[in-house]
């Protein structure tokens, strides 16, 4: 699969399962972090390229990008872990 689809495929699962439609991106620059971002009237995601060579962290993104999503709000790592642990 081509990195496009894959990201493309990505934003689709993301949506479904935030309820919300996003702009999700890729970045080079920091290659193993994820950014979520509520200043605009469509949140964005800012994914590091490291999730295009491990399918793990791509989920992990994934995971943490819906979280935020249906929080309304960036969740701490902390946070995160707890939600990982209980699912």
């Amino acid at each position: 699969m081509e990195d496009s689809e894959f990201l493309r495929r990505m934003q689709q699962r993301i949506e479904a399962s935030a309820g919300l439609s996003v702009d999700l991106e890729l970045s080079d620059g920091h290659a193993g972090n994820i950014e979520v971002e509520f200043s605009q009237a469509v949140p964005r995601i800012v994914m590091g390229a490291d999730a295009l060579k491990y399918p793990g962290l791509a989920r992990m993104f994934m995971q943490y990008a819906i979280l935020c999503l249906r929080q309304g709000r960036k969740v701490p790592t902390f946070e995160f872990l707890m939600f990982l642990r209980r699912n």
